[in-house]
């Protein structure tokens, strides 16, 4: 069992698609979907599915989908029990209540967050970051969780996960591949996470780091970081990795103060 750590860059799917053709079972990162199988089966078109999913990736949803439909011969599932509870949540103000109070509490801690933007207060704002880091990282154990007791083991299966979610490897005992780091191996380069999951990982991990300058390099980060899907050029072309990896090394090299000048010196002319 393979636990394959990724996220939706279009640069990342021939790594997928390597771990998913050697693989019998697939089991993706989503929500149950009825239209999802409407389409493997050729009876609704991708173009169309990706119009009623309206995804903010729409490019990459489309190659997925284009990859998994000639991948025959294989199970294919979609187990994320904890997005179906929060979709029950909002469309029939009726699922599980636990899932229902750990949306409560990381949604006040990203209100609180935002509020603090608006007030320009940069140390305030490191708090809030902080705050909601905490909480967040208790809703991926609470994701990883339910979602490995989901997960029903099966010889040769691979399963997509986000990269924040090495918890869900560690509760169903599956190997790691990470897509990223198999890229820095790639291009000669050493991977280095972003200030924002390393601080969010620390939480998950019960580990000691210097939460507020982690969290002031994650607001410029998280500033200047491209948010718009980016298109590898040709075959071995990472633009989203070298882009994101670039920005990584240079937060890396700023102090709290440092952070502070070059967020205040950004947002000053929003």
């Amino acid at each position: 069992m393979k636990v394959i750590l990724t996220s939706h860059r279009v640069e990342n799917l021939p790594f997928i698609k390597r771990e998913f053709e050697n693989a019998s079972v697939i089991v993706l990162e989503e929500p149950r979907n009825d239209l999802f199988y409407d389409v493997l089966e050729g009876k609704l078109g991708i173009d169309e599915y990706v119009r009623k999913l309206d995804t903010q990736f729409p490019v990459y949803t489309k190659k997925l989908m284009e990859m998994l439909r000639d991948l025959e011969g294989r199970e294919i599932l979609q187990v994320e029990p904890y997005l179906e509870e929060v979709e029950k949540l909002r469309t029939f103000n009726s699922g599980d209540e636990k899932v229902r109070e750990m949306e409560r509490k990381v949604n006040m801690a990203y209100i609180d967050y935002a509020e603090s933007f608006l007030k320009s207060d940069f140390d305030e704002l490191v708090e809030k970051v902080v705050r909601f880091a905490e909480a967040d990282a208790e809703r991926f154990v609470m994701r990883d969780r339910m979602r490995a007791d989901a997960i029903e083991p099966a010889e040769n299966q691979v399963i997509e996960a986000g990269l924040m979610h090495r918890k869900l490897a560690e509760f169903l005992e599956a190997e790691i591949v990470s897509i990223p780091e198999i890229i820095a191996e790639r291009i000669g380069a050493k991977y280095l996470e972003s200030p924002g999951n390393v601080l969010t990982q620390a939480f998950i991990n019960g580990e000691e780091h210097d939460f507020n300058l982690l969290a002031a390099r994650n607001l410029v980060f998280v500033t200047l970081v491209e948010k718009k899907e980016m298109i590898p050029d040709f075959e071995g072309d990472f633009p989203h990795f070298i882009h994101e990896q670039k920005l990584v090394r240079f937060v890396n090299k700023l102090d709290y103060e440092k952070c502070k000048k070059v967020f205040t010196r950004f947002w000053s002319h929003k």
